[in-house]
C-alpha cells in the first residue's frame, strides 16, 4: 500500500482505468479503514464495542466512503492533503450512520411519546432562581402550543428533529414521507409555531433573550 501520491497522482490514479485504478482504490481504502478506526475507537459511545467490532465498523464506513470520494473527486479544490480532504469525507459519513443507527430502531411513537425535554441551558449555574423559572415557563408554553395548536405529524416532525435531533433522512422513512414533503412539513409547523406563540404574547425575540 501507498499513501505518498502527491494531490494530482492521487487524482489521475482514482480517475483512471483498470489496475491502476483499482490499486488506488485499495490504499484509498485500507488509509481510511485505519483513519477510521482510531477515530471510532476513541468516541466514547463506542466504547462498548471491541476491536474486532470497531475495525469491522471502520471497514464498512469506508467501503461507504471511497464511493462518495470517487462521486466527488472533481469537487477537490488542493487546498489541502487529497487524503487529508478524503478523511473529512469519511468521518463526515461515519457520523451520519452513526446518528441514524442511534434511532433505526426506535419508533416514531416511542421517540415523540413523552413531549417534554429540559435543555441542557437549563441546568446552567450561572442563572439566578428567577431566570430559571422564567426559562421552565417559556419552554412549558413552546410545548404546549406544541401539543394543542400544530397537528399531529407536525408536533411530532418539530419535535423529532428539531428536539431530539433525529436525522432528517431517517425521520422521512419513519413518517413514510420524501425530504422535500419533510421540509415542508416542518417549515410549515414552525410557521404555526411562531404564529401561535405571538398570539400568546411572545415572540421569538422575547423567547431568546430570556436565554442569552
Amino acid at each position: 500500500m501507498t499513501t505518498d501520491r502527491s494531490n494530482e497522482t492521487w487524482l489521475a490514479d482514482l480517475q483512471a482505468i483498470g489496475a491502476q485504478q483499482d490499486a488506488a482504490i485499495q490504499d484509498l481504502l485500507s488509509w481510511l479503514e485505519r483513519r477510521l478506526f482510531y477515530y471510532l475507537r476513541d468516541r466514547s459511545d463506542l466504547r462498548r464495542l471491541n476491536g474486532d467490532e470497531i475495525a469491522q465498523m471502520a471497514a464498512d464506513f469506508a467501503q461507504d466512503s471511497v464511493l462518495i470520494i470517487l462521486k466527488k473527486s472533481d469537487q477537490f479544490q488542493g487546498r489541502s492533503k487529497f487524503t487529508t480532504w478524503a478523511a473529512k469525507i469519511a468521518v463526515h459519513q461515519a457520523l451520519g450512520e452513526l446518528r441514524r443507527a442511534r434511532w433505526r430502531d426506535v419508533s416514531l411513537d416511542e421517540l415523540t411519546a413523552d413531549g417534554s425535554f429540559e435543555p441542557d441551558f437549563l441546568n446552567t449555574e450561572q442563572a439566578t432562581p428567577e431566570q430559571k423559572a422564567l426559562q421552565s415557563d417559556i419552554i412549558a408554553t413552546v410545548m404546549d402550543v406544541m401539543q394543542n395548536e400544530l397537528s399531529e405529524r407536525q408536533r411530532q416532525a418539530l419535535y423529532a428533529r428539531l428536539v431530539l435531533g433525529v436525522p432528517s433522512g431517517l425521520l422521512a422513512e419513519q413518517m413514510n414521507t420524501n425530504p422535500n414533503a419533510l421540509y415542508k412539513l416542518i417549515h410549515d409547523a414552525r410557521k404555526r409555531l411562531k404564529a401561535r406563540l405571538v398570539d400568546r404574547g411572545l415572540s421569538p425575540e422575547d423567547a431568546l433573550s430570556v436565554f442569552s
